[in-house]
């Protein structure tokens, strides 16, 4: 084992062989080929390696033609359901309209009935907001309270 000696003078912070402090530990370069062996001697694999860091921009940004056929695949799809909800509000509003009973007749409302409650009770089969939707044209009221014992012109089955 070689000793290395300090040249600084006592007190000053050095060492020399005598003194309570230990010497620096030098260590020699390890070669990369042993750097990269497993505790039991054996090399790494490629696997056991740490891969490299890529910086990209954006490693998967889409391109033009990707961008303009999303677009168009979002706009066809937006057309349709509109076309669609459209095509359902006309079906449910001819629907509505021709299960409500055309023959009429006057009715009294009777106490703590509502006009839902009054169009279920003279057309049980119609759909209600239909029902009520007419009573209301009928009658020419302004809103959906009715008061007990008024006579109102309702549709009938």
């Amino acid at each position: 084992m070689t000793v290395l000696a300090d040249t600084t003078p006592l007190g000053t912070g050095g060492w020399t062989q005598g003194s309570s402090e230990a010497p620096p530990v030098r260590r020699r370069a390890v070669p990369r080929q042993q750097a990269l062996r497993r505790p039991g001697g054996r090399p790494l694999s490629y696997s056991g390696a740490p891969a490299p860091v890529r910086v990209s921009r954006a490693p998967h940004a889409p391109t033009r033609v990707q961008v303009r056929r999303r677009r168009l695949a979002a706009w066809v799809a937006i057309s349709v359901l509109g076309v669609a909800a459209v095509a359902g509000l006309v079906a449910l509003r001819s629907a509505g309209a021709d299960a409500v009973p055309v023959a009429t007749s006057v009715v009294q409302v009777r106490a703590g009935e509502s006009l839902s409650e009054l169009a279920g009770r003279v057309a049980p089969g119609a759909p209600t907001y239909a029902v009520v939707e007419r009573i209301v044209s009928l009658n020419g009221l302004s809103g959906a309270v009715v008061r007990p014992g008024e006579s109102l012109v309702v549709p009938v089955r």
